[in-house]
């Protein structure tokens, strides 16, 4: 990998299938440097174009981690398939090589376990985090996505109903002891605050705080 500023972080993704792939391609598009390694050579060689430096390796060989000079690496995630087996190698290759940070995308709760046992850092479920998200967005349609904070308390983006479209603020009769407004999103630009006379525009988006119960009698009357 080419030398880069020190604010600029270097990743290594470890299987790029699908979800290896969409979490490399992104990193990249967010400015950071990414090598991808795959055992596939049509995998590693379909997104040499797209990322910093691909390479084409076995990620449970101790030895080819060991020539890929891992302490260059902020952030390691081990994003192999349904190869439990091989994710359990990689991982522990990782650890005893001293990679600074290992993320593992575990695909069971016992490959969690052994993943933890090994010393992750991170240890994440995409299908099951992603079946969540999917239930809440079905649950209330107009919300565009949202962050569990625990104890049942959730911050959530929604889009208010074309009714509302150049009307003040202060039409949305918040309860300001149940739900909290935080920022109105319009494309790029946020507007914390408002005011009570600003006016709600097409593809407004709302940032609010509360429990599920009293955003969901809110969201509902949009």
């Amino acid at each position: 990998i080419s030398s880069a500023a020190s604010d600029v972080y270097k990743r290594q993704v470890m299987g790029l299938g699908g979800f290896g792939e969409s979490v490399a391609r992104e990193l990249m598009r967010l400015g950071h440097e990414v090598l991808g390694v795959d055992i596939d050579e049509n995998k590693a060689n379909q997104l040499a174009d797209h990322l910093t430096q691909t390479v084409i390796a076995d990620a449970t060989d101790d030895s080819a981690l060991k020539e890929m000079d891992l302490h260059r690496f902020d952030a390691t995630l081990v994003a192999i398939g349904e190869n439990i087996e091989a994710s359990i190698l990689c991982t522990m290759h990782l650890k005893s090589l001293h990679a600074k940070e290992v993320w593992v995308k575990a695909i069971t709760p016992t490959h969690h376990k052994i993943a933890e046992k090994l010393g992750a850092d991170r240890i994440f479920h995409p299908e099951y985090e992603m079946g969540l998200r999917v239930a809440q967005t079905m649950a209330h349609p107009n919300m565009l996505d949202y962050i569990a904070l625990g104890d049942n308390c959730f911050v959530i983006e929604v889009r208010p109903g074309e009714v509302l479209e150049d009307r003040p603020f202060s039409d949305l009769k918040i309860d300001p002891e149940k739900v909290r407004l935080l920022a109105i999103k319009h494309g790029n630009s946020v507007t914390f605050q408002p005011t009570p006379d600003y006016r709600l525009r097409r593809n407004d988006h709302l940032v609010l705080l509360g429990e599920e119960k009293a955003l969901r009698h809110f969201t509902e009357s949009l």
